[in-house]
């Protein structure tokens, strides 16, 4: 077997797992959520992390065969794997698209021991029960298909992840630009607000100026209603200023965010921008609606 020849049935191989991984994600959100949510990072149905660990896993361990060295062996290496990728997301794009922080033993929250298991678990199984198979089918392919279909996925999986990283490269822009309307919501509403406060302590004063000039018993009476209004203005103002963030929230996000970054806000619950966390957690709470 020449070189090409093993490059691209590793492709077909990467595309594979790539689309089990994609499957798994997907089909584990449905079950545990009731909810048809894409999970995959990029557009078409793949998650390439499923398919950079599954090579990892055959290419390095390639000469093991005992159970137990292979499910530690693979749940290193998936685990060190995912810790990369989240690490380089955060340190390019500023987000992080899982957090395992509030999950047991976990690493900075980008692993945690569940997935240890769960890698290492499904690596195995892919070492020892679907590789084999797989390979021979790749293997028994005459050569102008598997051309054909190696370097066609491999075309369209780049395009693909190219777009995707530029709406990922783009979404710090967008979601700062939406922070922006937002705070010019927010503080429109809350001079709105204190506007009415000041209209209502010249009322109050010009009340009690009548009132102590047309009777002292009638002062306390006076004061209970001006306390009143007070209150009811400044409760107008809260919720002028909660309904204003929250109308301005929601007729921009769609226009200020591409339909790709919906989607990935949809697909990663857990996403967070590391300079706008509120943002995003106020996003994803007006996603799930």
């Amino acid at each position: 077997m020449d070189l090409l020849n093993l490059a691209e049935q590793m492709v077909l191989w990467w595309m594979c797992y790539s689309c089990i991984g994609w499957v798994w994600e997907t089909g584990l959100n449905l079950v545990l959520k009731h909810k048809w949510v894409d999970r995959g990072a990029l557009n078409g149905p793949i998650c390439p992390i499923y398919g950079n660990g599954a090579l990892l896993v055959i290419l390095l361990l390639h000469d093991v065969t005992n159970p137990v060295a292979l499910f530690l062996g693979s749940g290193v290496i998936a685990c060190t794997l995912e810790y990369v990728v989240s690490w380089q997301y955060e340190r390019l794009f500023r987000i992080r698209l899982w957090d395992y922080t509030d999950k047991p033993f976990n690493i900075n929250g980008r692993v945690y021991l569940n997935g240890f298991l769960a890698f290492g678990a499904g690596a195995t199984l892919i070492k020892l029960v679907v590789q084999p198979g797989l390979a021979h089918l790749t293997a028994a392919m005459p050569q102008p298909w598997l051309h054909i279909a190696a370097w066609g996925l491999l075309a369209v999986a780049f395009v693909d992840w190219l777009i995707s990283t530029m709406g990922m490269a783009d979404m710090d822009n967008r979601l700062a630009r939406l922070g922006e309307d937002v705070k010019a919501g927010r503080l429109e509403a809350i001079d709105k607000a204190n506007s009415d406060m000041a209209e209502a302590n010249v009322r109050m004063e010009q009340r009690l100026a009548q009132a102590q000039r047309s009777a002292r018993d009638r002062l306390d009476q006076t004061r209970d209603r001006i306390d009143d209004t007070i209150l009811d203005i400044r409760s107008v103002g809260r919720k002028g200023e909660a309904a204003a963030l929250d109308r301005l929230t929601r007729e921009h996000v769609r226009r200020a965010l591409s339909r790709q970054q919906i989607r990935l806000l949809r697909a990663f619950p857990s996403l967070r921008s590391s300079a706008r966390r509120e943002l995003t957690d106020r996003i994803h709470k007006l996603l799930e609606r």
